[in-house]
């Protein structure tokens, strides 16, 4: 068991999503906790969390938080020096260096995060892949993509390993309206996503989203939505 890092996931509506995820997940990492916030709050949910991760931690309330919020409600249960940090729609296909994350973290503090997911899964153009720089620390490799954009890559939600002490120096993220507010105030402070290579995990639900603009997609949240795959 790794005693450093405990599971934090959010979830809801995509429970086959869910247990996609799980189960290409945690058979890679014996966690110490696994704690999942189902701010949706739909029984199938629930049950199929339980049905895969029976010994994790469910919370799921009487109302609905939004999502920074339920996000800062489970990290508070959290009692590990880190977190990895997961959503509900992603597919793990490669091992989980989350020791590597962890040196990377120790070594570079100007690393604000390690995200696992694969660059090639950011289907980048041939410009923006020029943009990507590869690094090596001791013996491991990782890329980044803050040249792409002056906002995005210094913060995401995407599958990743951070120190609790990360969300601590904030406060929490209810304060951020967005994802990306969180990237700048860090891209601010001269602070990178580091993305560990070769990546580890995809996005499969990308079609399935469970946001309100989502369910009645205009023009330009449909354009968002392109944006928020290829940076984010």
């Amino acid at each position: 068991m790794n005693s450093q890092i405990t599971l934090c996931l959010t979830m809801g509506r995509r429970p086959d999503l869910l247990e996609k995820t799980l189960q290409s997940l945690l058979p890679l990492v014996d966690f110490f906790e696994v704690i999942a916030i189902n701010d949706f709050r739909d029984p199938e949910t629930n049950e199929a969390f339980q049905r895969v991760c029976p010994k994790g931690k469910l919370i799921s309330l009487r109302e609905q938080l939004g999502h920074h919020a339920a996000v800062d409600y489970m990290y508070r249960q959290v009692s590990t020096p880190y977190v990895m940090h997961c959503e509900d729609d992603w597919e793990f296909n490669n091992d989980l260096n989350v020791v590597g994350a962890i040196s990377l973290l120790t070594q570079k503090p100007e690393i604000s995060q390690v995200c696992f997911r694969k660059v090639i899964d950011f289907h980048l153009s041939e410009e923006d892949l020029s943009k990507v720089e590869h690094h090596q620390t001791g013996e491991f490799e990782y890329a980044r993509l803050d040249k792409i954009h002056p906002q995005w890559h210094g913060y995401t939600f995407n599958p990743h390993l951070a120190s609790l002490d990360l969300w601590r120096q904030f406060n929490g993220f209810s304060g951020f309206k967005k994802e990306r507010h969180v990237s700048r105030a860090l891209r601010a402070k001269g602070r990178f996503t580091a993305y560990m290579e070769p990546g580890s995990c995809s996005h499969i639900g990308l079609d399935q989203s469970v946001s309100a603009s989502a369910a009645h997609p205009t023009g330009l949240n449909l354009l968002k939505k392109k944006l928020k795959s290829l940076f984010l």
